[in-house]
């Protein structure tokens, strides 16, 4: 199986190539298009305006014309989508090189107060987020967020969300090509909420059914009155048929300002959502959850062949914005009335329906950013969901943010409910990044993706962190108190019998060293009695007496530094049992700080 980064560097040298063929094509397309139009009207100054060679020559030139301008515009579609593949691939491989800057950070989802998101730093710059957004949605872009802070822990669907990941992560060139489409334009937050408008909406038309009757009346007229005008016999007729076009037209101005403005200047959005669904009918997915999103799109009737038609009638819309068509169609054809009219019946058909493949496109959107992150990660591993009991087992767990040559992996092992884990260890040991590191990929498991281990066990539960707590002036919250009062969400959701992984960072940081032992100690103890497993991480040693304590239930674990030669050596692997070495005094020595 060719690699991924074989794939992206054959990819950019392609589209490399490709856009200078294009380049050349398009400049020989001009010319003909520039020699097309003046054929138009040669003919008539050669052979004159009677001659019967000068109508039929320029004729022909214009159908070449237009034929040219269609030409024209499909090719640089084609060159706007050859760039777009070329910095895609250009992208993955500074991916692949550790590079993520270039990704969006979604910071807009980071949120202090939410149960572990911003200790985990899964959004911001240099997060998980931004490791693994690829989205070319705003809808993919929060399904993402939801599906790492807010996760379905339900086994069965992590399970079905694994399959759909494994299958796109083998389909290097369909996740390229569903990009590529998704980037032809970039919406923003308020264009997808109007089109979130447009299905949660219903809309009214007043006098419908007069406005369908002369749709087909008035045009049918004027076309009928055009007759005795060519015949030389009255213009009079034609000319009232036109006027009485303009009254109509300004009778219902409002409306159709309403329409243009509810409707208008999303043909380009229309065309990048109608490619994405293409792309979706198109495929055949063994994955079940992929498989039932394509259904969605489908059944009754596909749902590209209906946006098509909703995409046609908003572009023909647009042609309002050109005068002389504008003036031409609104004077033989009631045109922005008949656009309007076919907008409303659309929207009364299927605006229901918009939401849901909205939704499928977001999904989709979704796995493929984790699709990619899997494809990048061949060596990763998709964890084992376990139900009936707790387990978190993991053979070789690291942080998946960390480059592979500086990323340290260790074994961990934790079962069973009412469990405390006690970490200790010098400054600057490892400990943080552990905690990290276990909640991190316990994030992508509950999200169905793979792991940065040799092998993972896991049930899916609750994750709640309290690791990097912060005062707030705005709140009138001193570090401790806002401190305790995270330490009590997690409690109140335990006693009210929700399940919880919990990871603890030096508990109680902001009391003195007598009331921070006593309240840990009693704070483990409670813990132990609870549908709940922790993780707490210390500097204080006299809380590891606890394994003592409660046999069974706390276990020490911690990082060793050795110091040698007057230098701290550290190898950030778990250990059994209790540090012996803490490095606080000997580096403000090392510093020349006492």
């Amino acid at each position: 199986m060719q690699s991924v980064k074989v794939f992206y560097q054959e990819q950019s040298e392609d589209c490399t190539i490709q856009l200078a063929r294009i380049s050349s094509r398009l400049k020989w397309l001009a010319f003909f298009r520039l020699l097309a139009f003046l054929m138009i009207f040669v003919p008539f100054f050669i052979f004159g305006l009677r001659s019967w060679v000068s109508l039929p020559v320029s004729l022909a030139a214009l159908f070449v014309f237009f034929f040219l301008v269609k030409k024209h515009i499909q090719t640089e579609r084609k060159q706007k989508e050859t760039a777009i593949r070329k910095k895609l691939a250009e992208d993955e491989l500074l991916a692949l090189g550790h590079k993520f800057s270039q990704f969006k950070n979604g910071n807009e989802f980071a949120d202090p107060d939410h149960f572990y998101s911003y200790d985990l730093d899964l959004f911001g710059e240099g997060s998980l987020f931004q490791f693994l957004d690829r989205t070319v949605s705003v809808g993919g872009k929060d399904k993402l967020a939801n599906w790492l802070s807010s996760p379905d822990l339900t086994g069965k669907t992590i399970r079905v969300k694994q399959k759909a990941i494994h299958e796109l992560s083998e389909n290097n060139e369909w996740r390229l090509k569903f990009r590529v489409a998704g980037l032809l334009f970039e919406e923003d937050e308020q264009l997808h909420k109007e089109m979130l408008d447009w299905s949660a909406n219903e809309i009214q038309l007043p006098k419908a059914s007069l406005i369908k009757t002369l749709l087909w009346l008035v045009p049918l007229l004027t076309f009928a009155a055009l007759v005795p005008a060519l015949l030389g016999v009255s213009k009079i007729f034609v000319w009232t048929m036109v006027f009485v076009q303009w009254v109509l037209l300004v009778y219902f101005r409002k409306e159709v300002s309403f329409y243009f403005q509810y409707f208008g200047r999303k043909t380009a959005l229309l065309d990048k959502y109608l490619s994405v669904l293409k792309i979706i009918e198109t495929s055949d997915f063994k994955a079940e959850n992929l498989a039932g999103l394509k259904q969605k799109t489908t059944r009754p009737e596909p749902a590209g062949r209906i946006v098509s038609g909703l995409k046609t009638w908003a572009d023909r819309f647009e042609y309002r914005q050109n005068i002389i068509v504008m003036f031409l169609l609104n004077s033989l054809l009631l045109w922005d009335i008949r656009c309007m009219f076919h907008l409303w019946a659309w929207h009364r058909n299927n605006h229901e329906k918009l939401a849901a493949w909205l939704n499928v496109i977001a999904e989709f959107d979704a796995f493929v950013s984790l699709a990619n992150y899997a494809a990048n990660q061949p060596q990763f591993v998709y964890p084992e969901v376990v139900e009936d009991s707790f387990v978190y087992s993991a053979k070789e767990l690291g942080h998946p943010l960390l480059e592979s040559h500086k990323r340290v992996c260790n074994d961990f092992d934790i079962s069973g409910w009412s469990k405390v884990m006690i970490i200790t260890g010098a400054n600057m040991a490892g400990k943080s990044t552990f905690l990290r590191t276990v909640g991190v990929n316990l994030v992508l498991s509950c999200a169905g993706a793979p792991v940065c281990a040799a092998g993972m066990r896991f049930t899916p539960v609750l994750l709640y962190t309290n690791m990097r707590t912060t005062d707030s002036l705005q709140k009138e919250e001193s570090y401790f108190f806002a401190e305790l009062k995270r330490i009590k969400r997690v409690l109140d959701l335990l006693e009210q019998g929700t399940p919880a992984f919990v990871i603890l960072d030096e508990m109680l940081k902001g009391t003195n060293s007598v009331d921070k032992l006593n309240g840990s100690k009693a704070l483990v103890e409670k813990l132990t009695h609870l549908k709940s497993v922790s993780l707490v991480a210390t500097h204080d040693l006299k809380l590891s007496e606890m394994e003592h304590e409660l046999p069974g239930k706390v276990v020490n674990r911690c990082f060793e530094i050795r110091i040698v030669n007057d230098e701290m050596i550290f190898d950030y692997k778990l250990s059994q049992g209790i540090t012996q070495t803490m490095n606080a005094t000997f580096l403000m020595r090392k510093m020349g700080i006492i």
